[in-house]
């Protein structure tokens, strides 16, 4: 397991609908984000709910399958809560040789190299979202490469940053300077944030 592991979560709206969580299972790291929807009630609820989930299973995921199965059934189960709205879900188990996981959204995992990087969840199926009772979860699954970064990230890093200053600023520095760095990317000159920002980086 990788004690350089680091999570951020900065709130950019008055209730930070963010969530992620650093799980150790037996010799591997279970990473989760959680992004709850906007604009419908029961984002934050949602959210913890599916971190909590995959918290309580971690030791169920043994391949891309089951983590694809995972989210169906975390899906149908805050689809029944009365108090739970909708979120993304994105997560990635870290093994001695494999990196695999799901997702569902539009928060997103990478792995950066010295060279490249690869948007591992590329494919995924932004909607409906988790809770919604009809997500569409879609596994990925690489190799594991020593030395490369894995980092998961919600859309307020995403979708305001060039990909090009978050794989550049991953490179630069270890990783807990760089998540303070990458949450620095997209901080307005007021100190404000366009939306709220959750990222884990680790060094694989």
């Amino acid at each position: 397991m990788n004690d350089d592991t680091i999570l951020e979560s900065v709130a950019g709206n008055p209730e930070n609908q963010d969530c992620g969580a650093i799980i150790t299972s037996g010799p591997r790291q279970v990473l989760i984000i959680a992004d709850g929807a906007g604009g419908l009630s029961g984002g934050v609820e949602a959210a913890n709910l599916a971190v909590k989930y995959i918290r309580e299973r971690a030791e169920l995921l043994n391949g891309p399958a089951s983590c694809v199965s995972i989210l169906q059934k975390m899906d149908q189960e805050i689809a029944q809560n009365q108090d739970a709205g909708e979120t993304t879900c994105a997560f990635t188990v870290v093994s001695d040789k494999q990196v695999f996981g799901a997702s569902v959204g539009d928060s997103g995992v990478w792995v950066i190299g010295e060279t490249g990087f690869k948007n591992l969840t590329e494919n995924q199926s932004r909607k409906p979202l988790i809770g919604s009772g009809s997500a569409r979860p879609v596994a990925f699954n690489q190799t594991r490469v020593c030395g490369e970064y894995l980092l998961l990230a919600t859309d307020g890093l995403l979708k305001y940053a060039p990909a090009e200053r978050i794989i550049s600023t991953c490179r630069k520095s270890v990783a807990e300077t760089a998540v303070k760095n990458l949450i620095q990317l997209v901080r307005y000159p007021s100190g404000a944030l366009p939306d709220d920002v959750t990222v884990i980086l680790t060094k694989l």
